[in-house]
């Protein structure tokens, strides 16, 4: 899959990380969503936007993405990460995978590995 076809909510996702837009950010994901990082599940917008508070605009994250496939019900997208996190042990450049399923135009579950 071609970076330019993925669906206009992950595009919007993107969008809202690199801007940075918050707001934007957490409305990509409808109300029951999930999102696991780190091996921690975050159930729900409120609980999606203190992660992203605290864990991704809190260390000024942002995303390149490198490749993009579907597999079953998800869409893979291979991101390099960029920010003020802390780097100590982690592979330069990091890239980590993004796991989408996505709902009626929404993201739904959000694994990142």
């Amino acid at each position: 899959m071609d970076i330019k076809q993925l669906p206009q909510i992950i595009q919007q996702f993107i969008a809202a990380s690199n801007k940075p837009d918050p707001e934007a950010f957490v409305d990509c994901f409808a109300d029951e969503a999930m999102v696991v990082d780190e091996r921690q599940e975050r159930a729900g917008k409120p609980a999606i936007k203190k992660w992203s508070e605290d864990f991704h605009f809190g260390a000024n994250v942002k995303l390149d993405p490198i490749t993009a496939k579907e597999e079953g019900e998800e869409i893979i997208v291979t991101f390099k990460l960029s920010g003020d996190y802390d780097k100590t042990g982690l592979p330069d450049p990091l890239l980590l995978d993004f796991h989408f399923q996505l709902h009626e135009d929404m993201i739904k579950r959000l694994l990142i590995n």
